[in-house]
């Protein structure tokens, strides 16, 4: 899902009338200085990352002083979050908190309508509330086709229990104006936690925002680089790249994900790090229970699907090969009515563009396998475009299975890691 970063998501609260803290965006310790002397201290230093529990990892800071400040900027630039690089900082006013609570509203798929959530403890996870003081949460079903008025959320915040009337006014009036964001920008979830308390009222000390990728296309005013299946972390270069294969054309869908960004799973397991390319997930699946045990470990998961036209399969074919670890590459088709002439045409010119001094033949060992509709048309198109005959790919038809396939591939392997030395 396309997930926004704190700032992202405290700029469409303010627009809906959520009180957010003063702050500013920053990438350095000039422009933190300035900020500084606008809000005057104390201050919050907090990492821009999408991964969760940043203040557990220690991405959350605060500062009293400048020389706090210094350290602390100097300290979380550059910083490495769970996997996710900090090269801009939120800081921002801190709040002299009396009371933190949970407010979320988010898609229910078992009721297929949202709901609200509200919880007392507010500032720690909520699976882990749940488990600990499930009496501590109260969730409400909203019908889509009302929305949440003012006295929908009253119903909701008087299952508390624990909340004087002048709380429930302001959280109510929180509450519907989060409904507002979750629906005007198309949200999975719109979460506020820690919803605090201060003696100005209500505010959202953080923000989380995650928006259907369905709808993406839709929120053209949202700064969004969103990947399918990325998660916590920020979407890669690549996956940015491969998301735009289909927002103006939906003959057919890609989904790429980077699952082993740097290779560094795969080489410290002792596996050799390799690109797929599978026409259904199951496929990708099967083949990948057939190459980890001879040693090769596919560093992202691809699904090419619903028939795409030819001018998408060049595009993600020339996607996985950019990434710079991998020693093979494997096209795999399931056995379905896939036009599998158009995913040829679409490898093949990405193959004579990538190796132009060899007319299309590969330098690193390749396996393209076509099972299905016109998949016939597609062997014979790399043999008249002479890639067939290259030392390092071998083109298969419908025969093949995906256990003979991953040994097709270990020997072309082998020979091409003894002859070339893997260069």
């Amino acid at each position: 899902m396309a997930r926004l970063l704190e700032h992202q998501g405290k700029a469409l609260f303010k627009q809906k009338g959520i009180p957010i803290p003063e702050g500013r965006l920053v990438g350095s310790v000039a422009e933190a200085r300035t900020v500084a002397d606008e809000l005057g201290f104390p201050v919050a230093i907090k990492a821009q990352v999408l991964s969760g529990r940043r203040g557990k990892a220690g991405g959350i800071l605060f500062a009293d002083d400048e020389d706090s400040l210094l350290k602390g900027i100097k300290e979380l630039l550059g910083k490495e979050i769970q996997g996710s690089a900090v090269d801009r900082l939120l800081v921002e006013e801190k709040e002299e908190v009396q009371r933190e609570w949970y407010m979320a509203v988010t898609a229910d798929p078992s009721t297929r309508q949202p709901v609200g959530i509200f919880s007392s403890r507010g500032g720690v996870d909520i699976e882990q509330t749940a488990e600990s003081e499930p009496a501590s949460i109260v969730t409400a079903p909203i019908d889509i086709s009302e929305g949440l008025h003012h006295y929908d959320a009253m119903d909701l915040l008087r299952q508390v229990g624990d909340l004087d009337s002048r709380q429930m006014l302001v959280l109510a009036n929180v509450f519907t104006r989060l409904y507002q964001v979750y629906r005007e920008y198309d949200c999975k979830l719109a979460e506020i936690n820690p919803l605090a308390l201060v003696e100005q009222g209500a505010i959202a000390l953080d923000a989380r925002v995650d928006i259907d990728d369905d709808a993406a296309s839709r929120q053209t005013t949202l700064d969004i680089d969103f990947a399918e299946e990325a998660g916590d972390r920020a979407a890669t270069l690549l996956e940015i790249a491969a998301a735009t294969i289909d927002e103006h054309d939906h003959r057919g869908t890609v989904h790429f994900v980077q699952t082993d960004l740097d290779a560094s799973y795969a080489r410290g397991s002792g596996m050799v790090p390799v690109g797929l390319d599978a026409i259904g997930a199951g496929t990708g699946l099967t083949i990948m229970d057939e190459l980890v045990p001879l040693g090769y470990y596919p560093i992202n998961f691809c699904d090419t699907s619903g028939n795409p036209v030819g001018s998408k399969f060049y595009r993600i074919t020339k996607v996985i090969l950019a990434q710079p670890q991998i020693e093979g590459y494997l096209f795999v088709s399931c056995v379905s009515s896939q036009q599998l002439d158009n995913a040829a045409r679409g490898v093949i010119k990405a193959f004579k563009e990538l190796y132009p001094g060899t007319a299309g033949q590969p330098n690193i060992p390749c396996i393209v396998l076509f099972r299905g509709g016109w998949d016939d048309v597609a062997v014979d198109l790399f043999r008249e475009h002479g890639i067939s005959e290259g030392r390092w790919i071998k083109v298969l038809g419908r025969d093949t299975m995906e256990r003979e396939l991953a040994e097709i591939f270990d020997s072309l392997y082998r020979d091409w890691k003894r002859e070339t030395g893997g260069l």
